[in-house]
């Protein structure tokens, strides 16, 4: 519908949301859900229009400037004066703005977002709107920006994947704005993009409606969410083809990994990888090897630095192979033991905390 496809464009083409009455009623006085979608969503500010849209087709494209020669004699005028002035009413230059509360509300009920509306310091125009939350303890934090610039909305996600969130998602009303290099900055951060106009309908009385379900629209994020009678374990989207070779296992903190292959990445803590101890929830003894093996760069034996005691080895390393094998859904042994040499060896790479080298780059650094 027109007039639908052209309010998401509208309010992203308006940075504050706001226009003079005479606009919104020359976008969309013709459109019979608009008033519905007025008296919902709309609200009457303090401020008036000191200038608005030139409706001459002159080619210049130029606003008028407001003059209000009385409370009932107002004019637009021409500031080249080459057009006449035409007439004002007295509502035409108030301005209306979107009720930011009632919008984000709307969008939070349709997308089934747990609602925590706030701005972000630091990150002009972004506005955390709640958390996803599909199963309880899993959360992932909602952002929604009007950008009216391609660069603008990249530098907003770099600054946001900043806040060490991932993944999140972030709202936006249209893809005009949206670029390969936005694309790729939230994919590797394992993060999405939900467009409005793509998510929404305006019904006959203004109101949003969700057109997929929230499952369907978030489905990026259900691979992180543990299945019933799991114990917290998920599964790595493993791509095909991919064997422990083309894995790269690196700790961001005591309790997480950032994990990477050629086609796919994702962050996950221990629980999600099943090292979790069912009795009091603190990481197994076997969550206590995988970091030893980080240490020491893939490889143990009696003389490397370690938690681990040595002739505990055997069975532990069973036990986090299979382990390992389940999460990615792999099979083989992902770790080997070379007899000659006296050590166990990781198939796959792994990497402590700190080693920061190009294999995670800074992703900043990506668009410099």
């Amino acid at each position: 519908m027109v007039s639908e496809t052209r309010l998401w464009q509208f309010l992203e083409e308006h940075p504050k949301q706001n226009a003079p009455w005479c606009e919104w009623q020359d976008a969309f006085g013709g459109w019979d859900s608009f008033s519905g979608f007025e008296t919902k969503f709309l609200q009457l500010t303090n401020q008036r229009a000191s200038a608005v849209n030139c409706k001459t087709d002159c080619g210049q494209g130029c606003p008028r400037k407001v003059v209000e020669h009385a409370a009932d004699d107002i004019a637009a005028v021409c500031p080249e004066r080459e057009e006449k002035p035409y007439g004002l009413n007295k509502r035409d230059v108030l301005v209306y703005t979107l009720n930011r509360s009632s919008f984000q509300k709307s969008i939070c009920a349709g997308l089934g977002i747990t609602r925590n509306d706030n701005s972000l310091d630091g990150i002009p125009g972004v506005f955390r709107l709640g958390d996803y939350t599909p199963t309880a303890g899993f959360n992932f934090p909602v952002y929604l920006t009007f950008k009216s610039d391609p660069d603008e909305l990249l530098e907003s996600v770099r600054n946001i994947s900043l806040l060490g969130h991932d993944p999140y998602a972030l709202i936006i009303p249209t893809r005009k704005q949206l670029t390969p290099r936005t694309e790729d900055l939230l994919s590797r951060s394992g993060s999405k993009c939900i467009v409005l106009s793509e998510e929404f309908s305006i019904q006959a009385n203004g109101s949003l409606k969700a057109l997929r379900s929230a499952a369907d629209v978030f489905t990026t994020f259900q691979a992180g969410v543990p299945e019933p009678d799991s114990g917290g374990m998920v599964h790595f989207e493993t791509p095909a083809g991919i064997s422990w070779s083309g894995i790269t296992i690196k700790f961001t903190d005591g309790h997480t990994v950032s994990i990477r292959t050629t086609k796919s990445h994702g962050r996950y803590n221990y629980t999600q990888m099943g090292l979790a101890n069912s009795r009091n929830g603190n990481p197994t003894v076997h969550w206590a090897l995988l970091k030893d093996f980080a240490e020491n760069r893939g490889t143990i034996d009696s003389t490397s630095p370690k938690d681990t005691p040595f002739h505990h080895m055997p069975k532990r390393k069973q036990d986090l192979s299979k382990k390992l094998r389940e999460f990615f859904r792999l099979t083989g042994d992902p770790i080997e033991y070379l007899k000659e040499e006296g050590c166990y060896q990781c198939l796959f790479t792994i990497k402590p905390e700190g080693d920061d080298d190009s294999t995670y780059i800074n992703e900043d650094a990506l668009y410099e």
